[in-house]
């Protein structure tokens, strides 16, 4: 099949070359806009080393959940074993040619971005809890370029504190400019394009260009420890098509947190595959609050398991989850479908109080071990 290179590989390459000092990428879903950059990433340690590149995101979790796999991938497309130059006690992989490629999250803290100095630097996702301040102590550090990519769903420091001031190239891709994006994957876009409600979604994430949404509904969130002597319980959202998703919660009520933890996110299951993963990570008498729109499937799963319906008379979801945006939450570090649907899941409507239908189905299941806690009609086991 050999190595797939878009013409968004080409405009980064391009720009580099020509010894561009700022590379911002703005791109929708499925653009390649972050693949491009780490293919170019490689070819560049690999044939202009040594040189020293940090690739740097909000968290390291993160990166190991999309980034490093595909970074590991195209490695081995190139034709070379990621195994034998990756250090996985510092994330950082060595070539032979003294270059070397350093994976690590920044975690809020403004101290990690203090350091040596490198030749390269790429920001992923940099709209998503990297400020200005960590931007620019890694940026000051960086002796010849510095790519960003992002989603545009709304202004942030970029447009008031760069654009305007630094010299830069600015790409912008969606994902006509992937010809290899997976047929699948092109039409759960499309099918998006004249759906009512969608339109800001649509804008963004289907044609790459600057959005009004608002930012993450649940932005108060970061990695942590689950916190195992609290009461806990699963939240679970049916699926199909969809993925049939739960997650383990507990919630300490005095200080406000949600301890959250991914369980289950697969598509596609028959209701005898749906007993079998609850039979591996349930046992009969800890309690499921499921989505209440499948009666049949709740009866199903009572014959078995400690199963009731969520109560959702007594608030809106809007309400709950304006509700747990009161509460800090920690999920576990191997949690990366919920971190995904937590930095994706947008108001469509913020006025109306009408999320975005779309990186919902983990953050439903938590939302109804939330109500169902907060409605008190249950003791969590």
């Amino acid at each position: 099949m050999g190595v797939r290179l878009t013409n968004v590989f080409a405009r980064n390459a391009e720009a580099y070359r020509q010894g561009v000092k700022l590379v911002v990428n703005q791109g929708g879903q499925g653009s390649s806009k972050t693949y491009s950059l780490l293919q170019l990433l490689y070819l560049i340690a690999k044939y202009r080393g040594p040189k020293r590149i940090t690739i740097a995101s909000y968290a390291l979790p993160h990166l190991k959940s999309g980034v490093i796999p595909d970074f590991d991938k195209i490695i081995s497309d190139f034709g070379d074993n990621p195994e034998l130059i990756k250090n996985r006690s510092d994330m950082t992989y060595r070539l032979l040619n003294g270059s070397s490629i350093e994976f690590f999250g920044v975690e809020g803290n403004v101290a990690k971005a203090h350091g040596p100095r490198r030749d390269i630097l790429f920001i992923n996702e940099c709209n998503h809890k990297i400020t200005y301040e960590v931007f620019d102590q890694l940026n000051t550090r960086t002796q010849e370029t510095t790519f960003l990519d992002f989603n545009p769903d709304q202004e942030f420091w970029l447009h008031d504190k760069i654009i305007p001031y630094f010299e830069h190239t600015l790409i912008k891709s969606n994902f006509t400019d992937n010809p290899y994006l997976p047929e699948k994957e092109r039409q759960n876009i499309l099918m998006k394009r004249d759906k009512p409600g969608f339109e800001n979604w649509w804008k963004v994430y289907g044609l790459g260009e600057l959005g009004k949404l608002e930012g993450a509904i649940l932005g108060n969130w970061h990695y942590g420890e689950f916190d195992t002597s609290l009461p806990f319980g699963y939240g679970l959202d049916f699926g199909y098509n969809d993925p049939d998703a739960m997650t383990k919660v507990a919630i300490d009520k005095k200080r406000k947190i949600i301890y959250v933890q991914e369980i289950i996110y697969k598509s596609g299951n028959s209701a005898e595959d749906l007993k079998q993963l609850l039979r591996t990570y349930c046992k009969a008498n800890e309690h499921i609050v499921a989505d209440a729109a499948d009666a049949r499937m709740i009866a199903t799963l009572r014959k078995e398991f400690n199963i009731s319906p969520v109560n959702k008379a007594r608030w809106t979801v809007a309400e709950a989850l304006k509700m747990m945006q009161d509460y800090e939450i920690i999920i576990t570090s191997e949690s990366h479908n919920l971190a995904k649907e937590l930095n994706n899941y947008i108001w469509n409507d913020k006025k109306a109080g009408i999320p975005v239908d779309d990186y919902n189905h983990l953050i439903d299941s938590m939302r109804y071990m939330f109500m169902q806690q907060q409605a008190a009609q249950f003791v969590l086991v």
